[in-house]
């Protein structure tokens, strides 16, 4: 009899003797912690000077003008150089020395125009990303 008694005696001091520890884990259940790869900057709101964008968009215009008309008298001058090279007397070293000192100085000209008209497309193409990112902010004549 002194086993049951024993059993039941261990069995009512079990609570008892979980109760005496004397640490208790801190310990708290949270969800996963998320760490971004970059940190997220907030970016202010571009301010867009409109007005600018127009100036520039009407003197590129301008330019555009004033390139298709110089491009016209070079077209001009290579009409006239090549109604002179079919007349031209290959024998005559003067007029070939003279002929050829005209289309060099056209074939300068014609490079340097192309420089030019290839630095405005290049000035362009930068206004039209820039036309494209500030047409939500300003209000421009042409879209309406």
């Amino acid at each position: 009899m002194k086993t049951p008694v024993l059993v039941a005696a261990l069995i009512a001091a079990l609570p008892v003797a979980a109760q005496a520890q004397v640490s208790h884990s801190r310990a708290a259940i949270t969800g996963p912690v998320v760490i971004p790869a970059e940190p997220a900057y907030v970016a202010p709101a571009p301010s867009y000077p409109c007005s600018d964008l127009q100036r520039r968009r009407n003197v590129l215009e301008d330019e555009k003008v004033s390139y298709d008309r110089q491009r016209d008298q070079l077209d001009a001058e290579a009409a006239d150089l090549a109604r002179e090279l079919r007349n031209l007397d290959s024998t005559d070293a003067v007029a070939v020395a003279a002929y050829n000192a005209r289309s060099d100085a056209h074939n300068r000209a014609v490079a340097e125009h192309n420089r030019r008209v290839a630095d405005m497309n290049d000035a362009v193409a930068r206004l039209t990303g820039e036309l494209a990112d500030a047409t939500p902010y300003c209000r421009f004549a042409w879209n309406y």
